[in-house]
């Protein structure tokens, strides 16, 4: 006989079997947990529930009252793209937002319920459209960075992109594929006007992300040209990047992928793409000043020769 009552809830086995569920399916949710517990509330602490984008909830989260709570800060929690602090105030007449992270529930409980809400997304993926050196070391590198690697080209095999999730030879094997705001198209043909246009084409009407085209800027403009007067319009080609990466200077084929992979990254995160020197500052100058020195040459250089 154990020397204290268990009082762990088994049903956590199902959460958990849930949550393995929609990550295998490659589906974006919010889980919420029941931190604490103040005054009269259904609620347990440790409770836990999935809210899925369509507003549904799975599992128990106290009841009625306060799941349309919870469902209204989830989805703006999915969209946000962070975890946030939740306090359920079970007061008021009607559902109403206090503050940002403050809901009145509308019920005369009179209880706080703090809860944790976390977004889960699928893996962001990345699909290499193209075989050659560069999308061989894109392959590589966004596998690093932790993306899922698709590679779609009729050449593609196996063998040559070891670090790929899936490749296959069509378009219309690659439209089996996911699509959705987490995936981004690199359009890696390296030259092949009429190729890019095809593929573009393909993907403008999908549900992806961003389109990154590597091309020069006379050839990027001469495939949307090609585009725009073949019936496309403007808006659709929006999420077109082209060209494609942050300026660092590339040469080589495998710098080209840097550019590239550090571009998607940038605009996924909301970076910048400039020097953190210039984005945080930089220590030696702030010295420099405080110590009345006077710098001699810049920090980081901009060029090489």
């Amino acid at each position: 006989m154990s020397s204290s009552p268990i009082r762990y809830d088994e049903s956590f086995h199902d959460f958990f079997r849930l949550v393995e569920s929609l990550l295998v399916k490659e589906l974006e949710f919010v889980v919420a947990t029941v931190v604490s517990v103040k005054g009269s509330a259904v609620a347990k602490v440790g409770a836990k529930g999935v809210i899925l984008p369509d507003g549904r909830v799975l599992g128990w989260l106290g009841g009625w009252c306060s799941e349309n709570a919870v469902v209204l800060a989830a989805l703006d929690t999915l969209r946000r793209g962070s975890p946030r602090l939740l306090k359920l105030v079970m007061s008021g007449s009607e559902l109403r937002q206090v503050s940002e992270d403050i809901i009145e529930v509308g019920t005369p409980c009179g209880g706080e319920v703090l809860l944790y809400v976390e977004p889960v997304y699928p893996k962001p993926q990345v699909i290499i459209f193209g075989n050659n050196r560069v999308s061989k070391a894109l392959a590589k590198l966004a596998s690093v960075v932790g993306f899922k690697v698709a590679v779609v080209d009729s050449t593609a095999s196996r063998e040559e992109y070891p670090e790929a999730d899936v490749v296959v030879n069509s378009l219309s094997e690659a439209s089996k594929l996911r699509y959705d705001r987490h995936t981004y198209a690199v359009v890696a043909t390296m030259g092949r006007t009429e190729l890019d246009v095809e593929i573009i084409n393909f993907l403008v009407d999908k549900s992806l992300e961003r389109i990154f085209l590597i091309a020069s800027v006379n050839r990027a403009e001469e495939v949307l040209r090609i585009l725009l007067r073949g019936g496309r319009k403007l808006d659709e080609l929006k999420k077109v990047v082209a060209p494609s990466g942050i300026d660092i200077g590339a040469i080589t084929p495998e710098e080209l992928a840097l550019s590239i992979i550090a571009g998607i990254v940038a605009y996924r995160r909301g970076g910048s793409g400039e020097f953190l020197t210039k984005v945080k500052g930089d220590p030696l100058r702030k010295l420099a000043r405080s110590e009345g020195q006077v710098e001699q040459e810049a920090r980081v250089p901009v060029t090489s020769t």
